[in-house]
């Protein structure tokens, strides 16, 4: 059976409306979480994730967040990510975020390359949280195999090139690439990055184990269809 995730704004559009639809996912039996903590600079969000982060951003403090993330922990009982950038971690301090948010499965955070992750994934290991690595397209078979023999956790495989909310489409050396991490590994590779529908997903559990949606469901937070669309996708 394939994996459904769901990418939530964390406190979008108000504290309320966000732990709502965390209670959506749980009573629809969505798979797991990623929720995202909003950042001033969110290099890899297309603009309907990146208009729900600076709309939050004006009502809402580090503080807020944390205070939610908690609460959305409590109400969602299956595995559970964050999803930021370095500079959120940094400017509140490494160890400080790690112990703060050590009740999480893991953190997702999409401005560090796998190169540059070791600094991250030290802290976090010793708060049993797990850092996610990414592939993407443009990964040698190299990287991958490097990426395959440090993670703990599912690899986030970024379907298309560019920012959330494009159009889902694998070419043939993608498809390859996601053949080969999955060759071997006894974790989820997840795909992410365009997926919208309920068709995009059968497509895309055809290569990889998992998805996770974003952009959709932020857009049918926008129009008061969240719950609907949770239910015509599951």
């Amino acid at each position: 059976m394939s994996k459904v995730g769901i990418y939530l704004v964390c406190d979008y559009r108000n504290e309320e409306e966000f732990l709502n639809s965390v209670e959506v996912c749980q009573r629809c039996d969505i798979d797991f979480l990623e929720v995202g903590i909003p950042f001033s600079d969110p290099v890899a969000d297309g603009p309907v994730i990146e208009k729900a982060a600076f709309n939050i951003l004006n009502k809402r403090k580090k503080a807020d967040f944390f205070s939610s993330l908690e609460k959305a922990r409590e109400i969602f009982k299956k595995k559970f990510y964050i999803m930021t950038y370095a500079n959120v971690v940094f400017g509140y301090g490494s160890e400080k975020f790690a112990e703060k948010t050590a009740f999480i499965d893991g953190i997702i955070l999409a401005d560090v390359p796998f190169k540059e992750s070791e600094i991250f994934e030290k802290v976090f290991r010793k708060y049993n949280t797990n850092l996610i690595h990414f592939i993407t397209p443009e990964s040698s078979y190299d990287d991958i195999d490097k990426v395959k023999k440090v993670s703990k956790d599912f690899i986030y495989f970024v379907s298309t090139r560019g920012i959330t909310g494009g159009k889902f489409n694998l070419d043939n050396e993608t498809y390859d690439k996601i053949r080969y991490a999955q060759k071997d590994f006894d974790k989820d590779i997840v795909l992410g990055f365009g997926i919208r529908t309920k068709e995009d997903v059968e497509k895309a559990c055809r290569v990889a184990n998992a998805v996770v949606i974003g952009t959709k469901a932020v857009e049918a937070i926008n129009e008061n269809s969240f719950e609907r669309f949770i239910k015509d996708l599951v």
